[in-house]
């Protein structure tokens, strides 16, 4: 623990002694990315980074992850110098679904010929002094602290260069920059090799998990049952005394506009639907702006970046108009939960949706309710739903263990990070 001495600040009120604290202005500025949309990326381009890939899970945010990198052609680059990135400088993304991205960037530790993209802001870096250690700085919960407590949001948190222009940044000596950097490079990496090789153990109880789904829900639990041509794309053979019928014959459709205040806020994730997400941004509209969910309803969000995010509600609530809710009438709720997470329909709801722009479509109920499936009699589908219940809760207690070790992990390393880079732990 190194000696501290106490400054007149409100978010670092006490500093190691020898290092500064100064606003993060004095040593740069501001601009915003370019502005397009998905429809103008090409396969060969302008190399470009959007809030997309600040946000997405590879982005290391103390280099470039070449996966990363999008393109755009010439006439998007055209009079747009001031998104040009140059060496040491930082892209922050200027949107976040939830609080724990408010800062977000990625640090530009080599030189590089690209750009910054739609919904970011780029901080040209010119007086700082270890880039690296002011990446690590970035990723801080002290140093975040600053930007979460001013955002504000409606459905989306909104970073605005001015309030990175309001942040203050710590800066030790240069030698002690560069050392911290090097540490934390060197831990991080140990880190992130055990979370890799965690997450590919997860990954590989998942597909499990998924095959029994599958197999079960298209099939049946008997493997010696004969076949018959369904008619479907996407589930081609089914059991002979299974029936094929369109989604409508099977729910009915849920169009109810309700308040939040009286049907509580639902999120629907990949793994189904549940209270509200503490992390997700807050609606402050007033009045009937939310679609009901009743117990036992099936839920699905129709548009494809959102690909899986569907579920049977254990709960009455609300969610987003942008959902589709459906009240099972001549179906088994505990079936359609699994049915509908087999990833042949998945493929098959969205590829019947209509683009919004290329890379993004939905589908909705008027396109939905007429799209067929195939189902067992009542009662098989209730035998089906209790024998996944079976195997998938042995395996959903596995990879459970194994996402705690990892999440244990990544505590880990934010707390490394956040000790180190604000002096609490001395590295030299």
């Amino acid at each position: 623990m190194k000696e501290y001495v106490s400054i007149d600040n409100e978010w670092f009120p006490n500093i190691p002694k020898g290092w500064q604290l100064e606003p993060l202005k004095k040593f740069g500025c501001t601009n915003t990315g370019i502005t397009f949309t998905k429809a103008d990326l090409v396969e060969v381009g302008n190399a470009v980074l959007s809030y997309g890939q600040v946000h997405a899970k590879n982005n290391p945010q103390t280099f470039v992850n070449p996966d990363l990198v999008k393109f755009i052609p010439d006439f998007l680059v055209k009079d747009k110098d001031s998104a040009k990135v140059n060496h040491h400088d930082f892209i922050f993304a200027d949107t976040s679904e939830d609080l724990a991205g408010c800062g977000n960037c990625i640090y530009i530790s080599e030189p590089a010929d690209l750009y910054a993209g739609y919904h970011t802001i780029l901080f040209r870096n010119s007086g700082l002094g270890c880039g690296k250690y002011f990446a690590y700085l970035f990723i801080s919960d002290d140093w975040r602290t600053q930007i979460r407590k001013r955002v504000k949001s409606v459905k989306l948190y909104s970073v605005t260069q001015s309030i990175i222009n309001q942040t203050f940044v710590l800066i030790p000596p240069l030698a002690e920059q560069e050392a911290i950097a090097a540490y934390l490079d060197r831990e991080c990496e140990k880190i992130g090799r055990q979370v890799e090789l965690l997450e590919r153990k997860a990954d590989a109880y998942s597909r499990l998990r998924r095959s029994f789904i599958n197999r079960a829900v298209t099939r049946g639990l008997n493997p010696n049952a004969p076949l018959n041509p369904s008619g479907l794309r996407w589930n081609t053979h089914i059991p002979i005394h299974w029936n094929v019928g369109r989604i409508r014959n099977y729910f009915n459709f849920r169009n109810e506009k309700v308040s939040e205040i009286d049907f509580a806020p639902l999120s629907v994730t990949k793994n189904g639907v549940v209270p509200q997400m503490e992390n997700v941004a807050k609606s402050m509209a007033e009045g009937d702006t939310r679609k009901k969910v009743c117990k036992d309803d099936f839920v699905v969000n129709s548009r494809s970046d959102r690909k899986g995010s569907c579920g049977t509600s254990p709960m009455d609530g609300s969610v987003s108009l942008i959902y589709i809710v459906l009240e099972p009438t001549n179906i088994d709720p505990k079936f359609a939960d699994y049915y509908f997470r087999c990833n042949d329909w998945v493929e098959e709801f969205y590829r019947n949706g209509k683009g919004i722009v290329a890379d993004l479509w939905t589908t909705n109920y008027s396109i939905m309710r007429n799209i067929e499936i195939a189902l067992p009699p009542y009662s098989e589908q209730r035998e089906i739903a209790a024998y996944l219940d079976e195997k998938c809760g042995k395996i959903d207690a596995i990879i459970e263990k194994i996402c705690t070790q990892i999440e244990r992990l990544k505590e880990l390393k934010r707390s490394l990070i956040n000790e180190v880079v604000t002096g609490k732990r001395a590295i030299i």
